[in-house]
């Protein structure tokens, strides 16, 4: 075990505890709980040893050592006043089963962590962080930072994950493959995965709030982590509901292919009809048929089904059935006429002003020209003057 106490001039103090050993995985607990490594052995007495050497939080030690999965609690503590402790897992790389627990116990003006990876410590106390921790007036407020530069893990995996979901909605626009389905269920549960890694980190959020209230809700770093915890949320939603799109889309696709395999077939059969009919009855054993005796019954037989085989598929086209079940004849009929009627006020922009609504319907009349009235002068006589006129 290694323990580092690190005080800070605003009068806050943290104090890491480093294990010596990782805990072993919970699936693997329950199968070989008899069975200690000799790895685990030889470490069985840091937990007691831990528990000696900080009595006042001897029970939270006890209840996180060998705790992996997440777990937080809200008390009531004589010389510390509320508290908040507890697990919660943190991702530290891209691949989606390198998660591992982190151990806090936090006060006003004290935090305790305890993790067995290294790489948790490593991370928090990089050079680059010690003078934001220099600032921060308490304990919650560090922690918080402490938070946010855990997330970073995940807001690089979001990002990864927007580019698969980009990717799978390309295919699906472009290929539309049949295999699709599993690839959006697939990245479902990655942002699944994603959201159970969030949500303890939103309930610590709520319990520290509900117990240090102002000393944390005032900080800049709670701010901070307030537009950045919004900032993950609204992504969580909006890729939900890009999976739940997809999903849609691909079952009505699946919809559309089945309706148009099944109407593919019954046009099919509805065709081939008339030549099973007369398969049927030529092929019986009767004595006397029609046309048989006849030199030319074979094509009269023949004719007779392309007849019946053509009007039946007149009658399917004309119903609209062999084309697009998407657009019928009639609708297209009254999309064209809507066409015609849309593109005629065009013609009107080279007047000023548009027709009213009632002078639209009726058709226009064309102008009367007025009729020229002839008059017929002598030659002698004087032209009339222009009052005349």
């Amino acid at each position: 075990m290694i323990h580092r106490n690190l005080r800070y001039m605003t009068g806050w103090e943290w104090h890491v505890l480093q294990l010596q050993h990782k805990p072993v995985i919970h699936e693997l607990q329950t199968k070989f709980k008899s069975k200690l490594t000799k790895e685990n052995e030889r470490f069985s007495g840091e937990k007691y040893e831990l528990m000696r050497a900080h009595p006042e939080v001897s029970q939270w030690i006890e209840s996180s050592y060998d705790r992996t999965t997440n777990n937080i609690v809200l008390q009531h503590v004589e010389n510390h006043g509320v508290i908040v402790h507890g697990t919660i897992l943190i991702q530290l790389s891209e691949d989606t089963k390198d998660i591992t627990p982190f151990h806090f116990w936090l006060a006003s003006n004290k935090l305790i962590t305890m993790q067995s990876d290294t790489r948790i410590p490593l991370r928090l106390q990089n050079l680059d962080h010690l003078p934001l921790y220099e600032q921060c007036h308490s304990a919650p407020e560090a922690f918080f930072c402490m938070i946010g530069i855990l997330l970073e893990s995940l807001d690089i995996g979001l990002d990864q994950f927007e580019e698969r979901l980009g990717q799978l909605e390309l295919d699906m626009r472009e290929r539309n493959r049949k295999d699709l389905l599993d690839d959006i269920i697939e990245r479902r549960y990655e942002l699944l995965h994603f959201s159970h890694l969030y949500l303890p980190i939103r309930e610590l959020e709520g319990l520290s709030k509900e117990a240090f209230l102002d000393t944390l809700t005032a900080s800049d770093s709670y701010i901070r982590m307030q537009h950045r915890f919004n900032r993950i949320d609204s992504l969580l939603k909006h890729y939900a509901m890009e999976i739940d799109t997809l999903i849609s889309v691909d079952d009505a696709l699946s919809n559309f292919r089945g309706n148009e395999i099944i109407r593919t077939l019954t046009i099919f059969t509805v065709i081939c009809l008339p030549i099973t009919l007369f398969g049927a009855i030529w092929g019986s054993n009767f004595i006397w048929l029609p046309f048989k005796n006849e030199p030319l019954g074979f094509l009269y037989t023949l004719g007779a089904i392309l007849i019946i085989t053509s009007f039946i598929y007149f009658l399917l086209w004309k119903r609209g059935w062999t084309g697009d079940i998407l657009m019928h004849r009639k609708k297209s009929k009254q999309l064209s006429k809507l066409s015609i009627n849309i593109l005629k006020p065009l013609e009107l922009e080279k007047f000023s002003q548009l027709p009213s609504r009632k002078s639209r319907n009726k058709k226009e009349k064309p102008p009367e020209k007025p009729e020229k009235v002839v008059t017929e002068y002598a030659n002698d006589q004087p032209l009339p003057s222009r009052k005349l006129r």
